[in-house]
């Protein structure tokens, strides 16, 4: 049983001791019969029984018939602690007046009656004595051994006086006769003490089994077995207890046996000296001897032959064996006890064992002898008792439980009902709850339970607990502080010799910053921090997913978007300005495309949807087509209005690939040639664009020998004025009749000669192709006509341009009133003060500029007035959708604005009646478009010319 344990029944202890005191009644009358038993003896062999003798009967009679009653009518009331505490106190006062009135009686014996009665001898009067002395003791370990203190207080009045008048009488006729007395007190003291420990024994298993029932019947749902178990127990204490109860009465009866037969007890005093020896050495207790006169020690346990030995041969002193660190402290406690400043010696240290090592151990002593004269002392005897382990013991629960309260995790301790019972100081820091607050609450009654699946978990675990005794996981929790956290649990049963759990032990790691750190690192990883869009990472990751999760997604499409001419505008403005953009355009695709299954941002410009196609779901080019709707509304970035055009392109799965690098790589050459094609549209991949474009690279070598071969062919599309419907000019645009391939559009080889520095050539040739065809027609007499001419950026920056119209302008001897040049927005986002410079010596040329492709661009308003344009052409993309209010609102402001400003205002695209009639009311100044005619070889346009003007 551990130290807490027997603190925890010591209460219990005193209080049977108590209760057995009610004994007390039965040694009274006992004493009480002994003393009249010896009174009557004497008188029955004596005829004179003296005054004193009958006085003190008489006095002893009255006194232990008092004590008699008071100790009844104590008994009977016990009632309360401060009760029977009193009752304590009388019971104390009646042993020791008991034993006073025997040592009295003894003194009586010994020093008036051999006086009064002259046939009294010594021996006579030591067996009086020693029979009333000897029956009470006999009486006093039978009835007061429960409680030692009551013995004592009865045991030593009774035999001191003896023992005094002995030794100041310095009798030595009747030595052996005392001698014989004092072993017998002593034999008494030891079985005193036996049968106190017996019974102190008896108490502490007799107040456990009181409390395992207590238990057991506080925890009815037990099994059948346990409680079967326990009453096995009880039994079995049961059983103790009447083998002690026989024992007691066996040593009674060899207590009356020797003080008949002195042999008799000198074999059972061997016989018990046995049993203490055999005592000893189960507890550890090794008792000890030493000779003061020669300093030597001798110690009767398993080392004794070695240390016997030595001291034959070394005469040992005490510094021999004690410890250098522990011998000071020894040597003072023992001069401090010699010197008789101590009731005894007591010390703990270290002594050298045969082997060399040290073990500790816990010694007490008391000086037996000392010289007549001087008192010095001259032997000592003692016990020790090996502590080596518990002091091992006691530094292992030292650093148990300095590693439980220093511990970096938190740890909880459960009883075998999942209730708290102690926690370390790392999880009342994991909780944010006090310990007190934590303690005799079920494991997860401190959290919060507001969710019926939470609660759920909560119960898994006890029942993982309750029926596998192990637990480990993450998960997250919520404490009554508020303080939400995600943690890791791992807990473990503690079980006792019979395999039942007795505890449980949980350790606890806060793991929230860690789960914090993974969804920012899964952010980081898997999503775009400027947009909040998936990135290229995780989209390929859930595209795979998709892809081979064929039984839940059977049709899919890849949509690939790029933002026309972005690097060109990201350079115009702030690189702030831009990602500005980029929010804006990912905000707008991700609310127009909530039914796509993600959209990402996989670079700069470049965003991917992964979209699936079922009758759940509107058509691929619906949603393609909305996107492109949605992106001819405006964005506003610091105020300002900016038009984005997107490219789009498409594969679809399992059609277009099955593999993610397929579908990526057709989407992308879908994408790459809605570029080509001018960006603002969309394209689907197909095998046929597929092998073109694998078939792109060659087109430059076979471009570079079309001019070369005059392969190419310059087309006219006639311009028409809206009040007249009359020819006003013509826009050139370039062919490409390819010996093999047939006419190639220019969307296909445009785009390649501007990657290139062909472009420079292909204008040069269309600038020299319009004006010698303007020349044609002036001849014929149509000096009016005007023919447009499409350029690049390329053109502008290269400074090729200038040079080249004054060429033609001089060569075919035409005016600059008959020339006019289209450029697009891009052109003005780069190098603008070039442009400008540019643009202004072409107006001193008289050379009308016109901005193509007007609302597609970035910032449209702004070049109106920047720049000196004169011509508004409005894309097709707008024409083409009139009809709707939302589109005509547009076009009409397009139209009213440039009237507003001054300039001639071009619609392009014009295909239907209905849009020319809109455009007519509107007052659009000219209308171009497949209405009218589509491009025109030189002689069918000559042949228009003379039939619209």
């Amino acid at each position: 049983m551990s130290g807490v344990q027997k603190q925890g029944l010591a209460p219990f202890i005193y209080t049977d001791q108590i209760n057995y005191s009610s004994h007390i009644r039965s040694f009274v009358l006992s004493v009480l019969g002994i003393c009249v038993l010896d009174y009557a003896l004497f008188g029955l062999f004596y005829s004179f029984t003296p005054n004193i003798f009958t006085a003190w009967i008489s006095i002893t009679a009255v006194f232990l018939l008092i004590f008699f009653f008071l100790c009844r009518f104590s008994l009977k009331c016990y009632s309360s602690p401060a009760f029977i505490k009193r009752s304590h106190v009388l019971f104390q006062i009646v042993c020791f007046s008991t034993g006073l009135l025997l040592g009295i009686n003894s003194i009586i014996i010994t020093y008036y009656l051999i006086h009064e009665v002259p046939q009294l001898t010594g021996s006579h009067i030591l067996t009086l004595t020693a029979l009333l002395l000897t029956t009470s003791h006999i009486i006093a370990l039978t009835f007061l051994t429960q409680h030692i203190r009551y013995f004592f207080l009865f045991f030593l009045p009774s035999v001191l006086p003896l023992i005094i008048s002995h030794l100041l009488s310095r009798d030595h006729q009747h030595t052996l006769f005392y001698l014989a007395y004092y072993f017998t007190f002593f034999a008494t003291l030891l079985c005193a003490h036996a049968t106190f420990k017996i019974h102190k024994h008896l108490s502490q298993v007799l107040e456990k089994n009181k409390q395992l029932v207590d238990v057991a019947e506080q925890h009815n749902q037990w099994t059948e077995e346990l409680c079967q178990q326990l009453q096995h127990e009880v039994n079995k204490s049961k059983d103790i207890e009447a083998q002690l109860q026989f024992n007691n009465h066996l040593l009674e009866q060899k207590v009356r046996d020797r003080t008949y037969d002195l042999t008799q007890m000198n074999e059972s005093l061997e016989e018990h000296r046995q049993n203490l020896a055999f005592a000893h050495e189960t507890a550890g207790i090794r008792p000890w001897e030493w000779n003061l006169e020669n300093q030597t020690v001798g110690v009767t346990n398993t080392y004794s032959q070695a240390v016997k030995r030595d001291s034959e041969n070394h005469y040992m002193l005490l510094h021999k064996i004690v410890h250098p660190d522990d011998i000071e402290r020894v040597k003072n406690a023992l001069y401090r006890h010699i010197c008789g400043e101590t009731l005894r010696y007591e010390e703990t240290y270290r002594i050298k064992r045969p082997n060399g090592e040290w073990s500790w151990i816990h010694d007490v002593g008391q000086v037996i002898q000392r010289h007549p004269e001087d008192q010095t002392p001259l032997r000592m005897v003692g016990i020790h008792r090996d502590i080596n382990q518990e002091r091992k013991d006691q530094e292992r629960l030292k650093l148990s439980a300095s590693v439980f309260e220093q511990a970096s995790e938190g740890i909880f301790i459960l009883d075998e009902n999942f209730n708290y019972i102690e926690v370390n100081p790392k999880y009342e820091q994991i909780t944010e709850l006090d310990k007190q607050v934590i303690l005799g609450k079920q494991l997860f009654e401190i959290t919060k339970q507001n969710k019926l699946h939470h609660q759920n978990f909560q119960l898994s675990i006890l029942d993982t607990l309750a029926h596998e005794h192990e637990y480990e996981g993450e998960f997250q929790e919520t404490y009554h502080s508020e303080k939400s956290c995600f943690l890791w649990m791992h807990i473990n049963a503690v079980k006792d010799e019979q395999d039942r759990v007795i505890n449980y032990i949980g350790i606890v790691s806060d793991q929230t910053e860690r789960k914090h750190q993974e969804q920012r690192l899964s952010y980081l990883t898997n999503y775009d921090t400027l947009t909040d869009l998936p990135n290229r990472f995780y989209y390929q990751q859930q595209l795979h997913q998709y892809l081979v999760n064929e039984a839940a997604i059977q049709h899919l499409a890849v949509i690939r978007l790029n933002i026309d001419r972005f690097r060109t505008l990201n350079e115009l403005v702030s690189n702030q300005a831009g990602n500005e953009l980029l929010k804006q355009v990912a905000q707008r695709l991700r609310i127009s495309n909530i039914d796509a299954l993600l959209v990402a941002h996989l670079s700069a410009d470049d965003f991917a949807i992964i979209y699936e196609m079922s009758p759940l779901h509107p058509p691929i080019h619906q949603l393609c087509n909305n996107i492109v709707e949605n992106f001819s509304q405006p964005f506003y970035i610091a105020e300002q209005e900016y038009f984005v055009s997107v490219s789009i392109g498409v594969a679809m799965f399992p059609e277009h690939g099955r593999q993610v690098d397929n579908l990526n790589t057709h989407a992308e050459q879908a994408l790459n040639e809605a570029k080509r094609l001018g960006g603002n549209t969309i394209r689907y991949y197909s095998n046929e664009r597929a092998n073109l474009a694998a078939q792109y690279s060659d087109l430059e070598l076979d471009l570079r020998k079309a001019i070369q071969n005059n392969e190419l062919v310059v087309y006219y599309q006639p311009k028409m004025t809206t009040h007249d419907n009359l020819v006003n000019g013509f826009e050139a645009l370039i062919r490409w009749e390819h010996p093999s391939k047939g006419l190639i559009m220019p969307d296909i080889f445009i785009p390649l000669a501007e990657s290139t520095s062909l472009i420079s050539d292909i204008g040069q040739f269309v600038l020299h192709q319009a004006a010698k065809q303007l020349q044609r027609w002036i001849e014929l007499g149509y000096p009016q006509v005007h023919i447009a001419v499409n350029i690049v950026v390329q053109q502008v920056l290269r400074g090729q341009l200038l040079h080249d119209v004054d060429t033609i302008l001089s060569q075919y001897k035409i005016s600059g009133h008959n020339l006019e040049l289209e450029i697009t927005e891009s052109a003005f986002l780069e190098n603008t003060e070039t442009v400008k410079t540019v643009l202004k010596a072409l107006k001193d040329r008289h050379i009308s500029i016109a901005l193509d492709d007007f609302g597609t661009g970035y910032s449209s308003l702004a070049y109106l007035t920047e720049y000196p344009i004169d011509t508004l052409k409005i894309d097709r993309a707008f024409i083409s959708k009139i009809g709707n209010s939302k589109q005509d609102a547009i076009v009409n402001a397009m139209i009213a604005m440039g009237k507003t400003i001054g300039l001639k205002v071009v619609a392009e695209g014009v295909e239907t009646e209905a849009q020319r009639d809109y455009l007519q009311k509107q007052n659009c100044d000219i209308l171009q478009g497949y209405l009218f005619a589509k491009p025109l070889t030189a002689l069918d346009a000559t042949k228009f010319l003379q039939q619209h003007s």
